[in-house]
């Protein structure tokens, strides 16, 4: 999904299934939401990437090609404003045992997994901010292979990613602040390191 200036998310589309909340991007959230749950307790997942496909390969059977079951579909989001993507930052003290460490670690990232809502509130969401583990020999820093430093690609230098790990950090985000979603093939993250 994307941001279309002649009919914005949270406008009815002609001809379109109007939505249960009012915002595409929320809808898309409350999906990605009961999908997680139900994989979680279903024996499922292949991968095909867009949002709607990802959804739909998290709970149908798996393909011979991919074995493994999945629990979560990572997403971007893209603000409203120039429909530039989201980059989340926090910080944590927590080792892999979430015990307290005497350091401080920054933690940015633009890919997501969404968490819940918050309670009480339709528009607010939990995401956890997930980073992500290189092919071996790759690492952050290096040479971003001609991709703008203002990019996606820029910001991950356009190395080969094999998955994404749990941080720890969650925010606190309003879906009315964002105009897209981009969602990646479903995955299983791989612990807090």
């Amino acid at each position: 999904m994307s941001c279309q200036n002649e009919f914005p998310c949270w406008q009815e589309r002609p001809n379109t299934r109007p939505s249960t909340s009012g915002g595409c991007v929320e809808d898309t959230v409350r999906r990605i939401i009961d999908a997680q749950k139900k994989a979680a307790s279903d024996d499922a997942g292949r991968c095909i990437t867009s949002c709607d496909q990802s959804i739909e390969d998290l709970l149908s059977p798996s393909h011979t090609h991919r074995p493994t079951r999945y629990t979560t579909i990572p997403f971007m989001l893209q603000c409203k404003d120039n429909c530039s993507t989201f980059v989340a930052s926090g910080f944590t003290s927590r080792d892999t045992r979430g015990d307290r460490d005497h350091h401080f670690r920054c933690v940015s990232s633009p890919v997501f997994k969404v968490r819940g809502f918050v309670r009480g509130n339709e528009h607010c969401v939990r995401l956890e901010l997930l980073e992500p583990i290189y092919e071996r020999g790759q690492g952050p820093g290096g040479d971003d292979d001609g991709c703008s430093k203002h990019s996606i690609c820029g910001t991950f230098g356009n190395r080969p990613i094999r998955n994404f790990r749990y941080t720890g950090v969650c925010i606190t985000v309003d879906l009315r602040c964002f105009c897209g979603i981009t969602c990646l093939d479903p995955i299983t993250p791989a612990p807090v390191r």
